[in-house]
C-alpha cells in the first residue's frame, strides 16, 4: 500500500470524488443562478469538479513499487494513447487542423486517472464507503430543501453557496451509485442510517428528471432489500423486519404522493417536461427525449459507416457543434471521432474484467459482485445513453469504481475479505 497513514488520504479521496463542488478557471467556485447548459468548448467557463484534486493525490503518491498493481490501468492508458495517435495520423485529411480532436483526446484521457487511483486503493476499513455516505447524507437533503425553497419540485442546481453542474444528467446517478456502494458495503454496521436515507434518496431521484437514475435506484432497492429480507427472515428480530417494512411502505407512499403532486404542479418548463415523460409511458409512447436520442444515434451511426477508414480510425475532427454537440452515447461518440481503434481499449478492459469475475465467481464476496454491477451500469448501460466516460465528474467516479473492482479481482486477500 502506498499510503503510510492511509486513513486521512482515503477520507480525502472519498469526499472529493463525490462532493459536487465545481470551479471555473475564469471565475472561482461555480455558483451561477442560471445553469451552464453548454460551455461551447470554452475551458475558462467550463465547471470543473474538485474530484480532479483526488487525481492530484494519485500523482503525489504514485511510486514505481505500485506498477505491478496498476498494470491493467497502465495498459489501458497506453492503449488509449496509441489509439489516439493512430486515429490522428490515419484519420487526418491533411486539411482540417487537429485542435478539436486533440481537445477530445484530453477529455477522454483525464477521467482515466480514476482507474489508476482505484487500483491503488486498499480500503479494508471501508473508509471510501463511509465518505460517500457522509456526502450523500449532507448534500441530498440540502439540495431537496433548496429546491423547495425556490418553489420547485424539480431538483435545483443552485445551492446558494455553490451550484451543481450537470445536476440532471450526471450528478444524480453518481449519487445513487455512491449510495449503492455505501449500502452494499456498510449495511451490517449502519443499517438504521441507511434505512433513514432511503426516503430522501427516493424523493431525490424522483425529482431528478432522469429515467436512468430512477431505474437504477428502484432496481437497487427491489433487489437489495428483497435479498436482505429473504436472507435474514429467520435471523433478525421481528422489530427490525417491521421497521424495514414500514420504511419501504412509507417510501412507496411518498413516491405515489410525489408523482401526484407533480401532475398538479406542472407549472415550470422542467416540470411539464417531467410530467410529459411519464404521460408518454402511460399512453404507451416512447418519450420525446428518447426518440431524439435514437435519431442522434442513427445520424452519428450513418456518419461512422461512411467508409472503411471512418469505421477504423474515425473522422478528422469531432462532429461540428453547430450540427450536433453529442450523440448522447459514449461508444458512438468515440466511434465517430476515433473509430473502432478508439473504443477497443475500453472493450478489452471490460472483457478482461468480465473474465476475472468469471474466473473467481465461486469466491467473490457479495460486496464485490455489487461493485461489479455498479461498474457495469456506469460503463455499459449509462455510457450508452450519455458520454459518461469523458466527463470529468462522472468519468473519474466510474473509472475509480472500475479500478477498485480490478484491485479486488486481482488480489487474493481482497477476494477473501471484500476489501
Amino acid at each position: 500500500m502506498i499510503f503510510k497513514n492511509k486513513t486521512p488520504w482515503l477520507w480525502a479521496v472519498g469526499l472529493l470524488l463525490v462532493f459536487p463542488l465545481f470551479f471555473q478557471l475564469g471565475g472561482g467556485i461555480y455558483r451561477d443562478v442560471n445553469p451552464v447548459i453548454d460551455s461551447q468548448g470554452v475551458l475558462a467557463t467550463l465547471p470543473l469538479p474538485v474530484s480532479l484534486l483526488a487525481c492530484a493525490i494519485l500523482l503525489v503518491f504514485l511510486t514505481l513499487r505500485s506498477v505491478p498493481r496498476i498494470l491493467p490501468a497502465l495498459v489501458m492508458i497506453g492503449g488509449v494513447v496509441l489509439a489516439s495517435l493512430v486515429s490522428l495520423w490515419l484519420g487526418s485529411d491533411g486539411v482540417v487542423p487537429p485542435q478539436r480532436k486533440l481537445l477530445m483526446i484530453a477529455q477522454v484521457m483525464l477521467p482515466i486517472a480514476g482507474l489508476l487511483l482505484g487500483q491503488l486503493v486498499e480500503d479494508r476499513d471501508k473508509i471510501i464507503a463511509r465518505a460517500f455516505l457522509v456526502v450523500v447524507s449532507i448534500v441530498v437533503p440540502l439540495q431537496l430543501l433548496a429546491s423547495w425553497l425556490q418553489g420547485s419540485l424539480i431538483l435545483t442546481h443552485y445551492l446558494y453557496v455553490f451550484s451543481i453542474y450537470s445536476h440532471f444528467q450526471y450528478v444524480t446517478l453518481i449519487f445513487v451509485c455512491a449510495f449503492a456502494f455505501s449500502l452494499t458495503s456498510l449495511w451490517e454496521e449502519h443499517r438504521v442510517w441507511l434505512c433513514v436515507m432511503m426516503l430522501p434518496m427516493l424523493a431525490y431521484v424522483t425529482a431528478s428528471l432522469s429515467f436512468l437514475t430512477i431505474f437504477a435506484y428502484i432496481s437497487l432497492m427491489l433487489v437489495f432489500l428483497g435479498l436482505k429480507l429473504h436472507k435474514y427472515t429467520e435471523k433478525v428480530t421481528a422489530k427490525s423486519v417491521a421497521i424495514f417494512l414500514i420504511l419501504t411502505v412509507v417510501a412507496g407512499a411518498s413516491a405515489v404522493a410525489y408523482f401526484k403532486e407533480m401532475s398538479v404542479l406542472s407549472l415550470e418548463k422542467h416540470q411539464l417536461s417531467f410530467h410529459g415523460k411519464f404521460q408518454s409511458l402511460v399512453e404507451g409512447k416512447i418519450p420525446s427525449n428518447v426518440q431524439e436520442r435514437f435519431g442522434d444515434w442513427r445520424f452519428f451511426g450513418g456518419a461512422i459507416f461512411e467508409s472503411a477508414k471512418t469505421v477504423l480510425v474515425g473522422h478528422p475532427q469531432p462532429m461540428p457543434r453547430e450540427i450536433k454537440s453529442s450523440p448522447h452515447n459514449w461508444y458512438i461518440d468515440m466511434g465517430y471521432t476515433f473509430g473502432l481503434v478508439g473504443i477497443l481499449p475500453v472493450l478489452l478492459l471490460a472483457a478482461y474484467t468480465a473474465g476475472l469475475c468469471w474466473k473467481h465467481r465461486r469466491t467473490l464476496p457479495t460486496e464485490t459482485w455489487w461493485l461489479a454491477v455498479l461498474v457495469f451500469y456506469l460503463v455499459i448501460v449509462d455510457s450508452n445513453f450519455k458520454v459518461t466516460l469523458r466527463q470529468p465528474y462522472p468519468g473519474i467516479f466510474a473509472y475509480f469504481l472500475w479500478g477498485l473492482l480490478l484491485s479486488r479481482l486481482r488480489s487474493p486477500t481482497a477476494l477473501r475479505q471484500g476489501a
